[in-house]
């Protein structure tokens, strides 16, 4: 895992504009036996996969109560190397959930804080996680916090 934040304020004014940057970067890898059984058949092989994914994200404030932000993630399911699909008793088809895929999602939003308590979002994201098929969503949210808290430092 690798990530990194950076965090801008014009020198004395973190009250009115401000931009956070961040990113992130992963990788998992795998060893081990898949077992599979179907119809009565108990079969075993090794099974090997690599996976990374990422994502950037962009946050300024514009004026004391209002921000906008942007954001991109990005995943590689890799290739994983099937024993059983190798020595030729199973087809790759047999395993959906491991066929190699690419699903990347670009988010935009805007917010404002009408008190530090509450915060009013909209969100618009366009995601390609399910192959070909594109999503687009948007989300308005309302969020608020009840009861006593300490202050927080930028």
């Amino acid at each position: 895992v690798l990530d990194a934040t950076l965090k801008w304020t014009p020198p004395g004014d973190t009250a009115h504009r401000q931009l956070k940057l961040q990113g992130e970067y992963l990788q998992r890898r795998e060893r081990g036996r898949l077992a599979f059984d179907t119809e009565g058949l108990d079969l075993a092989g090794d099974f090997r996969s690599a996976q990374s994914g990422w994502y950037l994200q962009g946050v300024y404030q514009l004026r004391p109560r209002w921000r906008i932000g942007a954001r991109y993630d990005s995943l590689d399911s890799g290739s994983p190397a099937i024993g059983l699909v190798d020595l030729g008793l199973l087809a790759a088809r047999d395993f959906p959930a491991l066929l190699p895929a690419t699903p990347q999602r670009f988010t935009a939003m805007l917010d404002w804080s009408p008190s530090e308590f509450s915060r009013l979002r909209a969100q618009y994201a366009w995601d390609k996680a399910r192959g070909a098929e594109r999503d687009d969503q948007l989300l308005l949210q309302y969020l608020y916090s009840i009861g006593a808290h300490g202050a927080h430092r930028f």
